[in-house]
C-alpha cells in the first residue's frame, strides 16, 4: 500500500512539474525584480545581506509576510535568486494540475486522453493568447479577479500561493479533506490576506462534510485542524499589527486604502469595463455547476463577498475596503472560466463523439502543434522581456550599485516608476517611495510623513527647496539626492557627483 501511495505521489509531482514547465514557458515570467517584488522581497533580501538593504528604513519595519520573507532569505542566501523562477514553475504546475483535477471530478475530462489534451490547450489559450476586445483582455480578465486581484500574474510573489486554494478545492473534491485544509493553511501563512478566503473555504468544507456524510465529528475536526494551522499566522498578525490607538489605526487605514483606490473601493473598480463580464462569468459558472459538488464551495464565498461588498458601498467602511472581501474573486474567476470551458468541452464530446472519434488523430496532432506553438511564442516573449528589462534600467542605478558605501541613504524621485527598482537593483537604502509601504499604523504614518517631506523638496525650487533638503538631512541623514536632468539643486552643502542624459546626482558634503 505504501509503495502504491509513493508511486502515485511521484507521478503527481512529475505531472505538476511537466505541466508547470509547459504552462510557465508559454505564459512567461517577468524578469527579477519587477513591480511588487520590490516591496514583497525587500525584507527577505535585506535579511540575506543584499548590499546595505539591512540599513533601509522600510526593510526594518514590521514584516507583514514573515513566511515569504523567510523563503526569500533562505533562497537568496543559500541557493540562487533564479530559484524564484523555479518556484513559479511549480506554482504554475499546481495551478494547471488542480484545474485539470477539478474538471475531471465535475465533468469527467479525464475519461479520454484527447479530452485532457484539448482541455489543457484551452487553459493555455485563455491565459496566453492575447486578444483584446475594447478594454477587455482575454488573457488577463478571464483569470483575474475583481479590483485587479489575481493569483497568477507576471512574476512570483506572495499572492501566487493562492493556487493552493484551488488545489485545496481539488483535494476536497477528491475526498482528501485534511489535505485540502493543509493547502489552505499554507496559502494563508505565505499570504495572510488569504485568511478570509481560507476561512470561507473551510466553512464550506465543514458544511458539506456534515451535509453529505452526516458526520459532525469529522466536520468539527476539519475546522479544528484549519484553526490550528492558521493560529500561528493569525496570532502573529494580531499581535504585531495591533492598533497603537484607535485614532492612529484609523488614520493609517485611510492612508492605505486611499493609496490604492482601484483595489479598495467597489464604486471605483466596479466601473472598470471588465468587472461586469468577470461577475457574469462567475454567475454563469455557478449556474452550470448548480447540481455539482463544486457549487456550494464557490457559491458560499461568492455570496459572502457580495454581501460584504454591498455593505462597504453603503457604509464606506475603510476596514472592509482594507480587508477586500472581493479578493475571493481571485480564485473564483479562474475556476469559473475553466469550468465553463470544461462544460462546453464535455457537451461537444457528448454530442459529436462519433465525428471526434473519426478525426481523433487529426485533432490530437492539431492540439499538440498548437501547444508547441504556444511554447515557441513563449520563448520569444521571454527573451524579449529579458532584453527590455536590461535596457530599461536607468544607467545611474549601475553607478550607484558600484559606488555605494555603508551609511549612504538616497533621496530618489518618490513617484517615478523608474525608481521603484532602486533599492534592490543597487542594494542601497533610500528615504522612501510611493510604491512600497509598511503596515503597522505608526509606521504607515511615518511613511506618509517621509513622502510629504520628500515631496516638498521635489515640488519646490530655490530657497524653499534648499530648506526642504536641509530638513531631510537633519531628520533622516540623507547623503545623496537624485533628480531629473531638467532640474537642478543650487544649495550649499551639496556637490554634483554624477550626470547622464536623464538624471543627475548630488552628494551631501556638509552633513
Amino acid at each position: 500500500m505504501k509503495q502504491i501511495l509513493k508511486k502515485k505521489f511521484i507521478i503527481s509531482v512529475l505531472q505538476i512539474f511537466i505541466l508547470g514547465l509547459i504552462f510557465g514557458i508559454s505564459y512567461t515570467q517577468d524578469p527579477l525584480y519587477t513591480s511588487n517584488q520590490h516591496t514583497k522581497f525587500l525584507q527577505g533580501l535585506a535579511k540575506a545581506s543584499n548590499g546595505y538593504l539591512n540599513k533601509d528604513w522600510l526593510a526594518n519595519t514590521l514584516d507583514p509576510l514573515p513566511a515569504f520573507t523567510f523563503l526569500v532569505k533562505i533562497t537568496y542566501a543559500y541557493f540562487h535568486q533564479n530559484f524564484f523562477y523555479f518556484y513559479y514553475i511549480l506554482i504554475f504546475g499546481i495551478y494547471v494540475y488542480s484545474l485539470l483535477g477539478i474538471a475531471s471530478v465535475i465533468f469527467k475530462i479525464n475519461t479520454s486522453r484527447l479530452k485532457l489534451l484539448i482541455y489543457f490547450l484551452l487553459i493555455l489559450t485563455i491565459h496566453c493568447l492575447q486578444i483584446r476586445i475594447f478594454d477587455f483582455k482575454t488573457h488577463v480578465h478571464l483569470h483575474y479577479g475583481l479590483a485587479e486581484q489575481y493569483i497568477l500574474g507576471g512574476y512570483f510573489q506572495p499572492c501566487t500561493f493562492g493556487v493552493l486554494i484551488i488545489f485545496s478545492i481539488h483535494a476536497f473534491l477528491r475526498k482528501k479533506s485534511f489535505l485540502a485544509v493543509l493547502a489552505l493553511g499554507i496559502a494563508a501563512t505565505f499570504h495572510p490576506t488569504y485568511l478570509p478566503s481560507a476561512a470561507l473555504a473551510t466553512l464550506a468544507y465543514m458544511i458539506l462534510t456534515y451535509k453529505n456524510e452526516k458526520n459532525l465529528q469529522k466536520s468539527l475536526l476539519i475546522g479544528t485542524f484549519s484553526f490550528i494551522l492558521v493560529l500561528p499566522v493569525v496570532s502573529y498578525m494580531t499581535i504585531t499589527f495591533k492598533p497603537t490607538s484607535p485614532e492612529l489605526f484609523q488614520i493609517s487605514e485611510s492612508l492605505l486604502v486611499n493609496r490604492i483606490p482601484h483595489h479598495s473601493f467597489p464604486d471605483i473598480w466596479l466601473t472598470e469595463p471588465a468587472a461586469p463580464i468577470q461577475i457574469l462569468v462567475v454567475a454563469i459558472a455557478l449556474y452550470l455547476l448548480r447540481k455539482t459538488k463544486l457549487f456550494f464551495i464557490l457559491f458560499f464565498p461568492f455570496a459572502t463577498a457580495t454581501i460584504l461588498t454591498i455593505i462597504q458601498v453603503f457604509s464606506s467602511s475603510n476596514t472592509l475596503a482594507f480587508l477586500t472581501p472581493w479578493r475571493v474573486s481571485a480564485f473564483l474567476a479562474p475556476i469559473s472560466t475553466c469550468m465553463i470551458l470544461a462544460f462546453i468541452l464535455a457537451v461537444v464530446f457528448d454530442r459529436y463523439h462519433l465525428w471526434i472519434r473519426q478525426y481523433k488523430k487529426s485533432i490530437e496532432i492539431f492540439s499538440v502543434i498548437a501547444i508547441y506553438l504556444f511554447i515557441l511564442s513563449g520563448v520569444g516573449k521571454q527573451l524579449e522581456k529579458l532584453t527590455i528589462n536590461q535596457e530599461d534600467t536607468p544607467i545611474i542605478m549601475e553607478y550607484v550599485k558600484e559606488n555605494k558605501q555603508a551609511g549612504d541613504t538616497y533621496l530618489v524621485p518618490i513617484a517615478s516608476g523608474k525608481f521603484v527598482d532602486f533599492r534592490i537593483v543597487t542594494g542601497a537604502p533610500i528615504l522612501i517611495n510611493l510604491k512600497s509601504h509598511p503596515y503597522k499604523d505608526i509606521e504607515v504614518i511615518e511613511w506618509h510623513d517621509r513622502l510629504l517631506m520628500a515631496q516638498q523638496f521635489y515640488d519646490n525650487s530655490g530657497i524653499a527647496q534648499c530648506q526642504a533638503l536641509q530638513n531631510l538631512i537633519d531628520k533622516y541623514q540623507i547623503t545623496h539626492v537624485i533628480i531629473e536632468n531638467n532640474d537642478s539643486v543650487n544649495c550649499l552643502g551639496v556637490e554634483k557627483t554624477y550626470i547622464d542624459n536623464l538624471y543627475q546626482m548630488y552628494r551631501v558634503i556638509d552633513n
